[in-house]
């Protein structure tokens, strides 16, 4: 029961951080696709493949359409950006946003 209590805490950690970082109105797939941007970027500036994304952990098992979706609301809101001067497929965090 402890690790169950833990896990609630964790959780309730979580939607604090996120009401803090204004990532409280994604969705749960979208979150998910922007952990997994900001877990997977590299490089000056750091951008993000979408193949990289797609492969992470926490997208791994979203279906295409659907991750294609969060991605294109993610671009839409701002939360993402696709990376200047560069081919589709190329994704950056803002600096408004990745600093919270």
């Amino acid at each position: 029961m402890a690790n169950i209590r833990s896990l609630a805490q964790l959780r309730a950690l979580l939607l604090d951080m996120e009401s803090e970082l204004g990532l409280i109105d994604l969705t749960p797939v979208e979150k998910d696709v922007f952990y997994a941007i900001s877990e997977v970027t590299i490089g000056e500036p750091p951008v993000a493949r979408s193949e990289a994304i797609r492969s992470h952990p926490l997208t791994v098992t979203i279906p295409q359409a659907t991750f294609h979706r969060a991605i294109r609301s993610l671009v839409d809101r701002g939360y993402i950006q696709h990376a200047p001067d560069s081919r589709a497929g190329l994704y950056i965090i803002p600096v408004a946003t990745a600093s919270g």
